[in-house]
């Protein structure tokens, strides 16, 4: 279920300039009461429960035509398709204004609690506001260094601003990337004590939210014990899958929008792209999907030079991304293998599998190697959450081991381009009307 709330903040801040120097309107109502600060953070697809996009333009799930990658209105789109080395062309730049946004809401919402009195009647509303804001705070600085810091695990690189306040005035230069990531896991630990395990709204974060995020942010840290301990919270509470078998492979949008694996919804920011009917799924990544796979099917269908992804966990045209059951699986699954329980992983690997086949098709998997199983976990992983801006992480993360480095090729309009693992162009520049206003350190892509 979706609420939408309109706030008068909502137009507080424009995307023309940079986003961290702007000054508020201070005509504009200040919230006061707790609904208020409610009714603030109910922004859900239109700001509070979006996520950037441009990792999934750049990675291997997809290609386009000639015909759909001259249709791309942004500079951003086309040249992050072909991972050129200048991104914008001066445009400002949705994946950088949209999170920094929910930082300042989430901030608003953090300072104006300081001046409600908590009494024994509002006490439950009071913390619940407090944990969704340090929760949809953290969740933005995470997706934030998932594109403009460097892969986790570099020494001495620089993370993201970390703007902790509300006052936009106030400067504030790029935190270490090893303090944007504790920043990230203070804000999500102190959520997980004032959130309820679920929510009525699967648009607002709950405690469930919380263990799903931080056993992503271990993984992305190669710290599986802690990625494992938190998958293990989850999946004591929830681990309802979807039956495929039960849903309709002819239909254009055959996902619920009430998917039970869905634990905290958001959606991709919308580009050209994402609407496309001319970027198709990656040829051999399609093919991966055998006979008896229903992903196969419910996933994709053929376009006039492909095959177009139709398998969103929103149950429309908007591309999930945000957190959900399957994913806890496969995090569960690879942190398992990585600290020597095998037997632990297929039984997560194989509850997920079976509930993706047919159950003639379906054959358990039994593989006892470790780099095999490994190796298997991430194909599935790659397979299951495809369209979801995960794979960008994955790839930064696991071109930091030569056993899973790829080389990422495109040829578009005669030209052969190449991004080879850990190229600078990992990570993306910052925008410039940023880097103008703030004097912060621009990411070098050469």
């Amino acid at each position: 279920m979706k609420i939408y709330f309109p706030f008068l903040l909502v137009l507080l801040v424009s995307c023309q300039q940079g986003f961290l120097e702007k000054k508020p309107d201070q005509s504009l109502v200040v919230p006061s009461t707790l609904e208020d600060l409610q009714a603030l953070l109910d922004h859900d697809l239109t700001l509070m429960n979006e996520v950037p996009a441009l990792g999934l333009i750049a990675s291997d799930e997809l290609y386009t035509t000639q015909e759909g990658y001259r249709a791309f209105i942004h500079p951003a789109e086309r040249n992050a398709y072909h991972w050129a080395v200048e991104l914008y062309e001066g445009e400002p730049i949705n994946d950088w204004d949209k999170p920094y946004q929910q930082v300042f809401y989430s901030n608003v919402v953090l300072e104006a609690l300081t001046d409600i009195p908590v009494t024994q009647t509002n006490n439950a509303q009071w913390e619940v506001l407090q944990g969704s804001a340090l929760f949809y705070r953290a969740h933005a600085f995470f997706q934030l260094a998932q594109l403009f810091s460097a892969p986790y695990g570099q020494d001495q690189a620089l993370g993201i601003p970390l703007r902790l306040s509300a006052d936009v005035k106030k400067a504030v230069r790029r935190a270490s990337l090893e303090d944007t990531f504790s920043q990230i896991i203070q804000d999500l630990e102190k959520a997980e004590n004032l959130l309820p395990l679920t929510s009525p709204y699967k648009t607002r974060p709950s405690r469930l939210a919380v263990w799903a995020l931080l056993a992503r942010v271990y993984l992305i840290m190669e710290n599986y014990s802690q990625a494992l301990d938190y998958a293990r919270k989850f999946l004591q509470e929830q681990r309802e899958l979807l039956d495929y078998t039960e849903l309709d492979t002819s239909q254009s949008r055959p996902f619920p929008s009430d998917n039970p694996e869905v634990v905290f919804e958001a959606v991709l920011t919308s580009y050209m792209f994402t609407i496309s009917s001319q970027v198709y799924v990656d040829s051999l990544l399609y093919q991966e999907y055998t006979d008896g796979d229903l992903r196969k099917s419910l996933f994709f269908k053929e376009g006039e030079e492909g095959y177009l992804f139709k398998g969103s966990y929103t149950g429309n045209f908007y591309l999930f991304g945000g957190l959900a059951t399957d994913e806890v699986f496969f995090i569960s699954a690879e942190s398992k293998v990585r600290t020597g329980d095998i037997a632990g992983a297929l039984k997560e690997l194989n509850e997920l599998l079976q509930s993706r086949w047919r159950p003639e098709d379906f054959v358990p998997i039994t593989e006892a190697e470790p780099e095999a199983l490994l190796s298997r976990i991430l194909e599935e992983r790659r397979k299951q959450l495809v369209f979801r801006g995960i794979r960008w992480q994955d790839l930064r993360r696991l071109n930091q081991d030569p056993r899973f480095a790829l080389t990422l090729e495109r040829t578009l309009e005669g030209e052969h381009y190449t991004l080879p693992p850990e190229d600078p162009r990992y990570v993306f520049s910052i925008p410039e009307q940023e880097i103008q206003l703030s004097g912060i350190e621009q990411n070098s892509r050469k």
